[in-house]
């Protein structure tokens, strides 16, 4: 989906017309949603909504009704006068009136600096609802609106934020905050990503990234040179479905020091889902696969001198490649002249697709992949992809749109660029953007178990789009299961509950 400019989202709601308020009801229903599920996990029902006086605030006003109806415990906190809102947003609040939602006007920095407000008894393991300031945020918030922003990061400590749009005080065409601005854990960005999010210092703002795309239709920027990854639904398996029609996938990797590395993958796999998953890595792999992935079927690998699997291992085990549709290759698999060899067989033997990751990676430089005759994906992280194109990963991380597509047309691959803001390209294409994932994910084995869901989504789709729908689908994973924890460090095994 392209990043829209501030100017072409206007030209969106100017075309809506009278059909702006259900635009509107619309954008409510999705935040109202994105509350509730954060809600869930804190294991409460209660929900502030801070509404301002523009388009954000009747959206947020929205939400706060349908939540209420919905039996949460809901307060509606107004930064402004009632008689400052007009059309929609006026509308909205009056709606939420109506309904005899729980209101209170704090139209002065005092209102918001009061010792009832700083004590945030109306909030502790709840969520916050940000409807302050939308797109139109040029200039440093002001007043009671300054204070509002300040009391939402305060309570941060207290709740979970969801911010409407935007977080409020980012200028959408920049990513820039000329003051203070509300650090989101969720966004929920209506209709399409705002071009300011592209801003580096722009996604510790808004947290994960949710597009709630409100016309139906499909906005395309005049300029856009990136897109933000968002998920396609998941596939819906047929009646009379059988596990063969969902792919058979093989990991092969492990070794005496890294035997968990390819079991993470096979359980990405799994969960991922793939219909018949094969396991073959060294024995010292087979009890964390019982334990992890009963449903895998295990091959176990020979191992050379070294305790990595032996250089002739598929020849030893009778392995027959063209048994599978997508291959991962690389997790725990070493960097050894067998661990080469091995690849080399690999790259030459295999018809399928073939995905690479971790050691698989620091070996294919080195390797002979002139003959390959596998369909690529690549899933380097920064000091791999450096190891790839040959420079500093410095210089990766100067510019991930470039060098990933660069990765790409080199090895002619699908690339999955891994880091803060994971980049997908195909050769000679345009990069794509994920806004989802957390740093409480920054652990090991994490990038394992997303080559695992990777590969799955790769038997039933192109490479490109199975690359993007799992790195979005990882990266939500590891935002739930960080906000579970609110806002805590996670392991691959936690992610993995939420796949």
């Amino acid at each position: 989906m392209d990043f829209l400019s501030v100017t072409e989202l206007r030209a969106i709601d100017a075309a809506a017309g009278p059909q702006l308020y259900t635009l509107m009801l619309r954008a409510g229903v999705a935040v109202a949603a994105a509350a509730a599920r954060l809600s869930r996990l804190r294991g409460t029902r209660r929900v502030v909504c801070v509404a301002g006086t523009g388009n954000n605030g009747g959206d947020a006003s929205v939400a706060a009704r349908l939540l209420a109806t919905e039996g949460f415990s809901v307060k509606l906190l107004l930064a402004a006068s009632p008689e400052r809102l007009r059309g929609d947003a006026q509308r909205a609040f009056e709606a939420a009136r109506e309904a005899n939602a729980d209101i209170e006007v704090r139209d002065s920095e005092a209102a918001w600096q009061s010792a009832a407000a700083l004590s945030g008894e109306d909030i502790v393991e709840g969520v916050i609802v940000d409807g302050l300031l939308g797109t139109g945020c040029a200039a440093a918030p002001r007043e009671a609106v300054m204070e509002a922003i300040r009391w939402i990061n305060r309570m941060r400590g207290r709740a979970l934020v969801v911010s409407v749009d935007l977080p409020s005080g980012m200028n959408g065409d920049t990513g820039e905050c000329s003051g203070e601005a509300v650090r989101a854990d969720w966004t929920v960005t209506l209709e399409a990503p705002k071009t300011g999010f592209l801003n580096p210092t722009a996604p510790p703002l808004l947290g994960h990234v949710e597009v709630a795309n409100l016309t139906g239709k499909t906005p395309v920027a005049v300029d856009a040179t990136a897109g933000l990854i968002v998920p396609e639904p998941a596939l819906e398996r047929q009646y009379d479905a059988h596990k063969g029609d969902f792919g058979r996938v093989l990991v092969l990797g492990g070794a005496e020091c890294y035997p968990h590395a390819p079991v993470l993958s096979a359980l990405g796999a799994r969960l991922g889902g793939a219909g018949l998953l094969t396991l073959a890595a060294p024995a010292v792999s087979r009890t964390a696969a019982g334990a992890w992935v009963p449903e895998a079927m295990f091959r176990e690998l020979p191992v050379s001198a070294g305790d990595g699997i032996a250089g002739d291992a598929l020849e030893r085990s009778g392995l027959e490649l063209d048994d599978f549709q997508v291959a991962v290759a690389g997790p725990g698999l070493t960097r050894s002249a067998d661990a080469k060899t091995l690849l080399e067989k690999l790259l030459s033997r295999f018809r399928g697709k073939l995905l690479l990751d971790a050691d698989a990676l620091a070996l294919l430089p080195e390797s002979d992949f002139a003959g390959c005759s596998a369909e690529l994906l690549l899933t380097p992280h920064p000091g791999e992809a450096a190891r790839l194109a040959g420079v500093e990963t410095r210089e990766i991380q100067r510019d991930r749109f470039g060098w990933a597509r660069r990765i790409a047309d080199r090895y002619r691959a699908v690339v999955a660029l891994k880091g803060a803001g994971t980049v997908v390209c195909e050769p000679g294409g345009r990069p794509q953007i994920n806004l989802t994932g957390n740093p409480g994910m920054a652990s090991g084995g994490m990038g394992d178990l997303l080559s695992g869901v990777i590969a799955a989504q790769w038997a039933r789709m192109p490479a490109l789009a199975a690359a993007a729908n799992g790195v979005a689908r990882h990266g939500t994973a590891g935002d739930l299961a960080a906000l579970k924890k609110f806002r805590g460090t996670v392991a691959a095994t936690e992610v993995a509950k939420w796949i």
